[in-house]
């Protein structure tokens, strides 16, 4: 399970809708993926808030006696205090609704947010498998990882030899980000990994790379020629920086 599957499960595991099976998948990625155990700590204490007495509206002790003498007759004046009531009542539920959706817009994370989990949660996998096990075509022949990589993807990913530059190529493999099948170029220096995440998005303009660190881990994004490039990897972020650059 990745980080886009376990959001789409959430609410699912929180209302106890998940068979066994998945439940059991669901917990194993929450143990593996810090981001992931946050957003549902978030989600529960979310849930707390809103079963608060604060959020319900308590009517006056007097409410009884004033419609009882209401309902015995007060003229025309009756169904004006109906109305105003009832005017009173519908702002009370919209701020109530208000203040629910803006808490539930700040508690979920940004695109930028949640594609930074997917990447770093593949990344750090990646990690914890056989070193056999980290590509799914080992080469360091670009002429064969990029024709393997787009016989299996809609697009066909850039794929740079940078071993003159001392990063050498290890292989290729598909993951899965965003929503969607990507392809991880995989590149080694003094065996630190670095994983670079690569897929199509025509409607980013090109930017230039911003950097972020989690975990002890580096990244690096950028998009360029209607690709998204996510790096990753625990090198120093000078010579991350300069392996950007080289791939760039």
């Amino acid at each position: 399970m990745n980080c886009h599957d376990a959001l789409a499960a959430l609410h699912g595991y929180l209302d106890g809708e998940l068979d066994l099976s998945a439940t059991l998948e669901y917990e194993q990625h929450l143990r593996d993926c810090p981001a992931c155990s946050k957003t549902l700590a978030d989600q529960k204490t979310l849930r707390t808030a809103m079963k608060a007495d604060a959020l319900y509206y308590h009517a006056p002790e007097n409410l009884r006696e004033r419609v009882r003498l209401d309902l015995h007759g007060h003229g025309a004046d009756f169904g004006a205090r109906v109305r105003w009531n009832l005017a009173a009542a519908a702002c009370l539920v919209c701020g109530v609704g208000l203040g629910i959706v803006v808490t539930l817009f700040a508690l979920s994370p940004s695109k930028q947010e949640r594609l930074a989990q997917e990447v770093m949660s593949s990344h750090i996998r990646s990690l914890q498998v056989d070193r056999a096990r980290l590509v799914d075509v080992r080469s360091s022949d670009r002429h064969e990882v990029k024709p393997w990589l787009t016989d299996k993807l809609d697009f066909s990913p850039p794929v740079t030899d940078l071993a003159k530059q001392r990063f050498d190529l290890i292989g290729g493999r598909l993951d899965y980000v965003d929503g969607r099948p990507v392809a991880t170029l995989v590149y080694e220096r003094r065996k630190h990994v670095i994983n670079v995440f690569i897929w199509p998005d025509p409607a980013h303009e090109d930017s230039e790379p911003r950097h972020e660190t989690r975990q002890g881990f580096h990244l690096i994004h950028w998009s360029g020629a209607g690709m998204t490039y996510w790096v990753v990897s625990d090198l120093t972020l000078t010579e991350l920086q300069e392996f950007v650059q080289e791939l760039k």
